[in-house]
């Protein structure tokens, strides 16, 4: 295969016969190469789109775990507030005669109950902490993958255009 103008402009402008239709081919097959090229990004950027799809996914399946378990917990904090709210309820109509007994019995839930939520936030910090951290990291390496395949597509450019340049002159 050549690019019939290429050869045509060659032949008007004195090369020999020979030269230009080998000029014609090497730019044809560059042509070719090109859209080699071309068919080749448009793979790497529908696997990127995948993978990030993926891990989008991913991310948000572990966001609604995550929230699962929140309302799971919630809810078992919302019973036994209700319970403790029944059980304040039945012992204020004795008020006088077990208002010291229950004094104390209140004391020792709510110190559980602050242990317990403070157990909770410290894992529940740790977690997003984790998960933050995972995060950032492959974001970290997908840029700099993008970085790098940046830099290779600018090298074959100038690459390409130093022959370009090399053919023509």
């Amino acid at each position: 295969m050549l690019i019939e103008e290429l050869y045509d402009a060659l032949i008007e402008a004195g090369a020999s016969e020979g030269k230009a239709k080998a000029a014609a081919r090497a730019i044809a097959d560059y042509e070719t190469r090109f859209g080699g090229i071309e068919k080749e990004l448009g793979g790497f950027r529908s696997a990127v789109e995948k993978e990030f799809a993926g891990f989008r996914s991913d991310v948000d399946k572990r966001f609604t775990e995550f929230r699962s378990e929140f309302a799971a917990f919630r809810s078992d904090v919302d019973k036994e507030f209700t319970e403790l709210r029944s059980e304040f309820s039945a012992l204020r109509s004795d008020v006088d005669k077990e208002f010291t007994e229950f004094r104390s019995e209140f004391a020792a839930l709510r110190s559980d109950t602050d242990k317990e939520f403070a157990g909770f936030r410290s894992n529940t910090d740790k977690k997003f902490g984790e998960l933050r951290a995972y995060v950032d990291k492959e974001f970290t390496d997908i840029r700099g993958t993008l970085k790098l395949h940046n830099w290779m597509l600018a090298t074959n450019i100038g690459l390409l255009v130093a022959i370009l340049f090399k053919v023509f002159s």
